[in-house]
């Protein structure tokens, strides 16, 4: 029996489930954008409990190799990270595209998956403002 993959599309706010790994079949169960929150919130207090969100006041990358944000996450100690910024700059995303088990996105982009996906996740004080703004 093969596997079977679940996904939530937060565009749409649909539950979908597929047999294959990249084609998702949307049997059309649809998330309330209050629950949608409510789950969003849960997520993001757990992560609080486990440790594993971390906030700085920036995060840039001043060029755009992937060596100088590669250097930078050793120095902070992080391997598998999610980096959420209000804004997403040019060299932040040129130099994150390239690292495996790195990703670099805005907050409006932020899905539930990918926050518990990933091992850490980094996010700006204004990229959290903005979360906050979100969520309420």
């Amino acid at each position: 029996m093969g596997k079977i993959a679940l996904w939530i599309l937060p565009k749409r706010g649909l539950l979908c489930v597929g047999a294959k790994a990249n084609v998702p079949l949307c049997g059309g169960k649809k998330l309330n954008k209050k629950m949608y929150r409510a789950g969003m919130s849960v997520i993001l207090s757990q992560l609080i409990r486990d440790e594993r969100l971390l906030i700085v006041d920036t995060f840039d990358v001043y060029t755009y190799k992937t060596k100088v944000l590669s250097e930078k996450l050793k120095e902070i100690g992080l391997n598998e990270v999610l980096i959420v910024t209000d804004e997403m700059s040019e060299s932040l995303y040129l130099s994150s595209r390239n690292i495996p088990h790195v990703a670099a996105v805005e907050v409006k982009n932020v899905d539930p998956v990918s926050l518990l996906r990933f091992e850490k996740i980094l996010i700006t004080t204004n990229g959290l403002k903005k979360f906050e703004e979100l969520l309420s």
